[in-house]
């Protein structure tokens, strides 16, 4: 049962009930497993619940968690928009001689004011700190945590952390919004979107909210004209982020957006992060660990799995030290406890393929890639028709095919659907299709290791003013089976890095630049490399109407031809 199910199902009905049940089915479960290597150290208390007054006179529903015994104790931190984060971390916590202060954001559950996403979290996480500070059970050693929106809240007083707080663990987050909506210029709508349409709902109908939105919301145009109504408290976001593709845009400039966005070039602190391979925030988390001021104190744990940690079937080995890690963490931050080999500063990544970790300093290492062409294009359109190869192709090939936006290639694998299955296998039905191009590249001789981030340049043209392309490379096993490893979108008027759309001639053909996500994935020995081209991942993202101008206002899509001159993919090999 994943955790939103238990979540919506443990909280339904009656306070009491909901109470045991929530328990029972979220907190007792990470104590029993998550934990059994660690004894508990302390019974908890009754609980306080109250309203903390925010500098503006908005109250907010807050409840302290603290052990049985004599205190002070050191604290943590938690704030929250989903009102069960509680039973994921303040409720396990204090069995552990740790107090912990849980918050719902404002405008969220008990909590008076209006909410929108991220922009009062700076103000509120800070005066509820400081109001923390003035409580005779904290002994002025606190930490924060959470993970996604709840680590987003650290992220956001990251900068400006009063000296009482020694550290934070912020899981699967990191500062900057617009990443969260956009990808290269495309409306990531399978996580914002779908995010945004669930939210304000009673936590069953949060379970059901992912079909709504596919059925009511998904690929709809004009994506401006979709009703209200679906939105119950998201509504206000979903529109301006729809009207702001630019990432330079005085929307993403606004002074909450770039505090955010800033705050951890400020922190003071170590911190430790936990991310995993196939979540939509890891991009972004790599950056933001590499300009932690205090990177060579702090630890980025990359796991395997999706942006709640489910790994995949079809990948051997998970991440299930997370409590334990945190717990560790803490420990040694709050309570002077050493701290364990496994957590000490440097990078720890899972290795897709082997079932293993790898410790560095630094990850991921600059290295010489392996520069494999784009080759035998006319014969693409078949799955592995084309091949990539380190010989140099031939001059003057091109190969075309027709996108139609109402008729998107559906997304299978990836890091860019919200909680879905992140690597899957990917039989041959999309390939086939006229609209994807497929190249494959000669066996391999030997197991060989990704080991990095991985460069595709595609040469490319197109009869629209703008429209998109997208690419999808997968390791093709000797017995058949083919595994996503990693993909991308870009627009053409936000292709490269563009901060804002540029003009683009139809008919002229561009280089377009795919900077995939940095990965350890081990091929295995007679393995091959597939890349498909097309120019949709729906619903993942958007389908681009194939017009310039604001997308979210297109009522009326059309096709383009697309056509595809070469290109070449880096591979981060040893």
């Amino acid at each position: 049962m994943s955790l939103l199910v238990a979540s919506a199902l443990a909280l339904a009905g009656l306070s009491s009930f909901r109470e045991w049940t929530a328990t029972k089915m979220l907190t007792d479960p990470i104590v029993r497993e998550r934990l059994a290597s660690v004894p508990t150290r302390t019974e908890p208390a009754d609980v306080e619940k109250l309203m903390v007054r925010m500098r503006d006179g908005v109250e907010l529903s807050t409840q302290v968690f603290l052990p049985k015994g004599q205190g002070p104790w050191p604290v943590i931190v938690v704030r929250d928009p989903y009102s069960f984060s509680h039973y994921l971390s303040c409720k396990v916590f204090v069995r552990y001689g740790y107090g912990c202060v849980y918050q719902e954001v404002r405008g969220r559950g008990p909590s008076q004011g209006t909410w929108y996403p991220f922009i009062d979290e700076r103000k509120d996480g800070l005066d509820l700190l400081a109001w923390v500070l003035k409580q005779p059970w904290q002994n002025g050693r606190i930490a924060l945590q959470g993970g996604s929106y709840v680590g987003a809240v650290q992220w956001a007083v990251a900068g400006d952390l009063p000296p009482e707080v020694k550290t934070f663990v912020p899981t699967v987050a990191h500062g900057d919004v617009y990443e969260l909506a956009y990808r290269n210029g495309m409306f990531n709508e399978g996580i914002a979107g779908v995010w945004l349409h669930s939210q304000g709902r009673s936590l069953l109908g949060t379970v059901t909210a992912g079909s709504k939105w596919a059925k009511n919301v998904a690929g709809k145009f004009p994506a401006q004209g979709v009703d209200a109504g679906e939105f119950p408290l998201g509504w206000a976001a979903y529109q301006d982020w729809i009207r702001h593709p630019d990432k330079d845009d005085a929307y993403w400039q606004s002074p909450e957006y770039v505090a955010l966005r800033e705050a951890h070039r400020k922190v003071q602190v170590p911190v430790m992060m936990i991310g995993y391979a196939n979540d939509f925030f890891l991009p972004g988390m790599l950056r933001t660990y590499e300009e932690l001021p205090t990177r060579d104190k702090s630890v980025l744990i990359v796991g395997p799995g999706n942006h709640g940690g489910q790994a995949d079937p079809e990948v051997q080995g998970s991440y299930t030290q997370d409590y334990a890690d945190t717990l560790a963490w803490f420990d040694h931050h709050l309570r002077g406890e050493p701290l364990p080999e496994r957590l000490r500063p440097g990078v720890n990544v899972f290795v897709h393929g082997a079932n293993t970790w790898r410790h560095a300093e630094r990850w991921p290492a600059p290295k010489a890639p392996l520069l494999l062409n784009l080759d035998q294009l006319a014969g693409a359109q078949p799955c592995d028709g084309g091949s990539l190869s380190d010989d140099t192709p031939a001059a003057g090939q091109t190969v075309s095919y027709v996108y139609d936006p109402r008729h998107p290639v559906p997304t299978r694998g990836g890091a860019f659907v919200l909680l879905s299955d992140s690597v899957e296998a990917q039989r041959n039905d999309l390939c086939e299709r006229e609209d994807v191009l497929s190249f494959a590249s000669a066996s391999f001789d030997a197991e060989t290791l990704l080991d990095g981030p991985i460069r595709i340049r595609l040469r490319v043209s197109s009869d629209a003013p703008d429209t998109s392309f997208t690419v999808k490379l997968s390791e093709h096993f000797a017995d058949g089976r083919v595994y996503n490893i990693r993909d991308d979108i870009s627009s053409l008027s936000m292709r490269n890095g563009a901060q804002h759309r540029v003009a683009y001639v139809p008919g002229e053909p561009v280089e377009v630049t795919f900077d995939l996500t940095p990965i350890l994935w081990q091929m295995k020995k007679g393995s091959r490399l597939r890349l498909d081209v097309s120019s949709s991942s729906a619903p993942a993202f958007f389908p681009h109407p194939n017009r310039s101008g604001l997308w979210s206002e297109v009522a009326d899509p059309v096709v383009a031809r697309q056509v595809l001159l070469g290109g070449t993919v880096e591979l981060p090999v040893k």
